[in-house]
């Protein structure tokens, strides 16, 4: 996995495009709109084709059995585990581009723009700052 050389624009084009829409399990929440971003910037997934989910209840069974019961960042790591090109990255080191996971009654990720973490919320894409960020990975590039 490596950025493109036009990256900084596809990330600015993506947020463009989605900027008004709306928090939906399982087709634009926070892992799916991370993994779209990131799709975006790369040409390439981190979420597996056989992960999918629909509602509420089936995302939380599906980061509790591919996290291996220890939540959304160890599914993260255990996902990009065999990805060339993508590893992780000291919290302090987070800038543009970097997937990270964020705890707040939860654990959930976004995509860093270098000064907040994006995700998506009820009507938008949501800029969540001084977050307690847990893990972070940088994509080559």
């Amino acid at each position: 996995m490596k950025k493109k050389v036009n990256w900084d624009q596809d990330f600015n084009l993506f947020l463009h495009k989605h900027a008004n829409r709306g928090f939906e399990w399982g087709s634009w929440d926070c892992c799916i709109f991370s993994n779209e971003l990131i799709k975006a910037i790369t040409g390439e997934s981190v979420i597996p084709k056989s992960w999918k989910w629909k509602n509420e209840k089936e995302a939380m069974a599906s980061i509790k059995k591919h996290g291996k019961g220890k939540g959304l960042a160890n599914a993260i790591d255990l996902a990009t585990k065999n990805i060339k090109g993508i590893k992780e990255i000291g919290k302090a080191f987070v800038t543009k581009g970097d997937l990270v996971v964020y705890k707040e009654e939860s654990e959930l990720c976004g995509i860093h723009d270098g000064y907040a973490v994006l995700t998506p919320t009820d009507d938008a894409i949501g800029v969540k700052q001084n977050v307690n960020i847990i893990k972070v990975w940088r994509i080559d590039g």
